[in-house]
């Protein structure tokens, strides 16, 4: 079975994480919320979840794809997490799925120099779109280059989720 990890600190954007672990679950596609900000982070809008496995306990050599939504200061709080950050590096090198929406491709993969010479996107906020300098930056709703899927924002978050189950070769059930 696929397994993929959602990773959510306080004051992510629900909507980018909650629609794809939905979706995903929907495609049989297991998908689990792995938390920077302990066992129950609150999100932007006061939402709180209840995490599967805590970043400490992270290990993304058991995952296929690693998926980070966006929201401020969520991106901030996950692209402090060194246990991430490691998580991504290894994603990178190992050619496994990263996915990032709103905020996070600027400030998590961009930020961390991941994302060098890739196309992507991102909110389309200016100081965003500047981290983003040293990448292909597309202004599209979801852009997928091979194993790294950016998307736009909130209002993408489903386009983004069944992005992610295409690049699976999975359809979520509806």
């Amino acid at each position: 079975m696929i397994k993929t990890a959602v990773i959510f600190a306080d004051g992510t954007e629900e909507i980018e994480a909650i629609t794809p672990v939905d979706v995903l679950k929907r495609a049989g596609i297991d998908c689990d919320i792995v938390s920077v900000s302990g066992q129950y982070p609150k999100g932007s809008h006061g939402i709180t979840i209840k995490a599967d496995v805590l970043a400490d306990n992270f290990d993304m050599k058991n995952y296929d794809g690693i998926i980070i939504p966006g929201g401020m200061p969520g991106a901030v709080n996950i692209s402090k997490n060194n246990k991430i950050k490691e998580s991504l590096k290894y994603a990178f090198e190992n050619n496994k799925l990263v996915a990032a929406i709103c905020a996070s491709p600027a400030v998590v993969l961009a930020a961390n120099g991941f994302i060098k010479n890739r196309k992507a996107t991102c909110y389309p906020f200016e100081e965003f779109i500047k981290l983003i300098d040293n990448s292909v930056y597309t202004a599209e709703d979801v852009t997928v280059d091979s194993d790294l899927i950016t998307a736009n924002g909130p209002r993408s978050a489903m386009k983004f989720s069944l992005a992610i189950c295409e690049y699976f070769g999975l359809n979520p059930k509806f």
